[in-house]
Parts: C-alpha cells; sequence; structure tokens
C-alpha cells in the first residue's frame, strides 16, 4: 500500500477538487490510499466532506485540524495518520502532480536502499527551470511533490520526532534530516539519501501578476521567506553546529529562532542589515515572550472505501 497526503488550507474548494483528482489519477494503480490533511480551515474540510470526495477511485480520508499549521499538519500524519504505508507521497492542495509522477518517483526510490525518501522536480513557474537543474546537480526535497519510506516513518515516530509548530520551511528541515540519514549527531551529510527524479512534476495555476489577491500573495511569501531564512540558519545550526537529535528541536519555530539568535548574534546583525524583513522578524521575536507549544491533533472526517 502507497499512500499519497494532500496538505490543505487556504485553497478554495475547486482548486482542491482538481488537486484530488489529479492524485487519484497519479495514483491509478491499486493499492494506494488518499489522505486529505486540511488545517485551519474546517469549513473546506466540510465542504470536501459534502461535496468533493465521491470520484475518487482510491479510497480516500478526510481529516481536519483547527490549526492553521503545515509543520503540525506534518507531525500529526507521521503521528496520527499514517498506517504502515510502504511510502508516502506528500502534495500541497493547489498541486497537480502528473499522472505519471507517484509511479516514476515511488519506484524509483523503493528501488534505490540508500534512498530514505526521494522528490519530484517543479515544471512550470519562473524559477523552475534554474530549480529542477539545481536539485539534479545538488539534491532537494520540494514541498510541492516529495515523499518518504514507510520506514523512515516509523523510525521518525520512535525518536520521537516532530517538527517545530509555526515552521515555514517544513520540507527544508524534513530534507536536512533525511539527508543526514535522521542522525545528525553521528551520521554525515549526505544527498543520496533523497532520490530527485527529473520527469516526477506536476502542474499549478499560473501566477497573474494584475491579480490584488495574487500581490498579496507574493508579499505574504517574500514575509515568509525572510523568515525562512532565519529558519534556514536555525536549523543549519542545530544540526551542524550543535551535532544535536532531531528529536531535541524545540516545540516551536519561534524558539528555535531565537536559540540561534542567542547563539549567533553577529550572523544576525549581518542578515538583518541586508534585509529590512528580517529585521523586522527579529524584532518580533526579540519582543515577545517565549512561545507555547500548540500541536493538535487531526479528527477523521469521512473514510470512503
Amino acid at each position: 500500500m502507497r499512500a499519497i497526503v494532500v496538505f490543505a488550507s487556504r485553497e478554495s474548494l475547486p482548486v482542491l477538487q482538481r488537486a484530488i483528482a489529479a492524485a487519484d489519477a497519479a495514483a491509478s494503480a491499486s493499492g494506494y490510499r488518499i489522505d486529505v490533511v486540511v488545517n485551519g480551515n474546517p469549513a473546506l474540510a466540510q465542504a470536501l466532506v459534502r461535496e468533493g470526495n465521491a470520484r475518487t477511485a482510491a479510497p480516500m480520508r478526510v481529516w481536519s485540524i483547527a490549526l492553521g499549521d503545515k509543520a503540525n499538519a506534518w507531525s500529526q500524519y507521521f503521528h496520527t495518520i499514517w498506517n504502515g504505508e510502504a511510502l508516502a507521497f506528500f502534495m500541497d492542495g493547489y498541486v497537480r502532480p502528473h499522472a505519471d509522477a507517484a509511479r516514476l518517483l515511488g519506484d524509483a526510490v523503493l528501488a534505490d536502499p540508500v534512498a530514505l525518501g526521494g522528490s519530484g522536480v517543479p515544471s512550470v513557474g519562473r524559477t523552475a527551470q534554474a530549480l529542477r537543474r539545481d536539485m539534479l546537480q545538488h539534491g532537494g526535497f520540494h514541498g510541492n511533490f516529495c515523499c518518504i519510506k514507510g520506514e523512515v516513518i516509523a523510525q521518525l515516530r520512535a525518536q520521537p520526532f516532530r517538527l517545530p509548530v509555526g515552521l515555514y520551511r517544513g520540507d527544508s528541515l524534513l530534507g536536512a534530516v533525511l539527508r543526514f540519514g535522521l542522525r545528525p549527531e553521528s551520521e554525515a551529510w549526505d544527498p543520496r539519501r533523497i532520490h530527485v527524479h527529473g520527469d516526477a512534476s506536476w502542474q499549478t495555476d499560473a501566477k497573474r501578476w494584475w491579480s490584488p489577491a495574487d500581490l498579496l500573495g507574493q508579499l505574504r511569501r517574500l514575509r515568509r521567506q525572510a523568515r525562512g531564512r532565519l529558519e534556514n540558519e536555525a536549523v543549519k545550526h542545530h544540526f551542524l553546529v550543535l551535532r544535536r537529535a532531531p528529536s531535541a528541536l524545540p516545540a516551536t519555530a519561534d524558539d528555535l529562532v531565537r536559540q540561534w539568535l542567542a547563539a549567533c548574534p553577529q550572523d544576525a546583525r549581518t542578515l538583518q542589515r541586508r534585509n529590512p524583513l528580517i529585521r523586522r522578524e527579529i524584532e518580533r521575536l526579540t519582543q515577545s515572550a517565549t512561545s507555547a507549544a500548540q500541536p493538535q491533533a487531526p479528527q477523521l472526517l469521512q473514510e470512503s472505501a
């Protein structure tokens, strides 16, 4: 059995339905299950139950998590939803994988004894070709369409490993954990542990620069990318400098970044001089109190055979 996990949050119902239809087409072979994990949008999850899941050939489960946080959704899948499948694919709710993407990537990963997971490569968008070349040359783990072996998920559960709540760059952190063989405290970095397949890809709707919604979305992405830069530095410090285990990560992303700010103040000052958005995020973190972790478990809304 293989699973295709669709993470959704802010998508409209039609966009999510198209993503699920594409996942269902990619799961055309027998032995697949689709898990739709809607976080932070109970209305979307309820609408999907009412209108959206009757046409899938693969069995499907619809889950709702009240907390709007993808990092928590990843952790909840690992610890609560995963049901022993040999391979789990992960995709976003606005992504439409090509019909052969799951077969190409899944077969390659399962046949690769070194790989712990795998990643497709983008094919649409302004930066897609450059990113594709970089991933094929240097490796990578793209959250739009990637996968992890079931035996690896079992090891993550046993550690136990959870992504810090509020983390923006969850796929980057997971990619680092995989390339360290789940044990950065003792294992060397090896890009071969993530199998990147150049023919496994997906489609997304084109961004419209004249659309107010897309312009606002781009502004939010720039802010999140500034935050993501801080997260990347904090993760590198945790794994490469401190050589600490993934299970020792702080419960929240805010506390992860705060630890790095305290340990590497000069590096932080260098970053904030270069980017005013980073400076604003550092000011927010240093002026606010330590975060309380608020992980939330999923609720199973519907299961179709």
